[in-house]
């Protein structure tokens, strides 16, 4: 199961694990476009778009811009390619295969880049946040969604393979990148899962 959770594989990841995470992710996913304030000719970057509901989401609001979306799991993006054929057509939905720790694409390419609840797998944080802030735009946003380490530490699932952090944690590697006016929006910290939002600006 672990091991569904960093790269979804199989007839299991195909065809069920990506709408698992499109419902348990929902609520974070949509606190966490909100947040990222998207106009409509804006170029938006997801790291990690799994069952691809955020990448729906975005592409109604950047009505003249691109959301491309890169993920580790070929099953999650072979899903991608038959759920947004058209969009695809039309030049409004890009999707590839893509390491956070080497994204392809270069400087300066995006207003907005997100990712949410993949920070626990990357294999170096530091190296994939100072990615981020590589491929954005001088005073685009950034913003890193997680559930905090203090209640993800409770479920069994997360002893394996997970790395797990605390807000302020993903705030100071914000900042170490050369991020600023970072904030972090903490929410639901009352119920089992909660939803932190870590911001910050190029």
């Amino acid at each position: 199961m672990a091991a569904q959770f960093r790269k979804p594989s199989g007839w299991f990841g195909s065809l069920f694990f990506g709408r698992f995470m499109n419902r348990v992710n929902r609520k974070i996913i949509d606190s966490t476009i909100a947040l990222l304030e998207l106009s409509p000719q804006h170029h938006v970057l997801e790291i990690g778009f799994g069952g691809g509901v955020s990448l729906s989401s975005v592409a109604e609001t950047v009505s003249r811009g691109m959301v491309t979306g890169i993920d580790v799991s070929p099953e999650m993006v072979r899903q991608a390619e038959r759920r947004f054929q058209r969009q695809i057509a039309e030049g409004r939905i890009q999707v590839q295969l893509g390491n956070v720790s080497q994204l392809p694409f270069p400087e300066a390419t995006f207003d907005r880049v997100f990712t949410v609840n993949t920070i626990y797998f990357w294999p170096d944080a530091r190296q994939g946040i100072a990615e981020i802030h590589r491929v954005l735009k001088n005073g685009g946003r950034a913003a890193i969604s997680i559930r905090s380490g203090d209640k993800m530490k409770k479920y069994a699932v997360t002893k394996y393979d997970f790395r797990l952090f605390s807000p302020d944690e993903v705030a100071d590697l914000m900042r170490q990148a050369g991020f600023r006016d970072i904030r972090v929006d903490h929410r639901d910290r009352e119920h089992w899962y909660d939803q932190v939002v870590v911001l910050g600006t190029r």
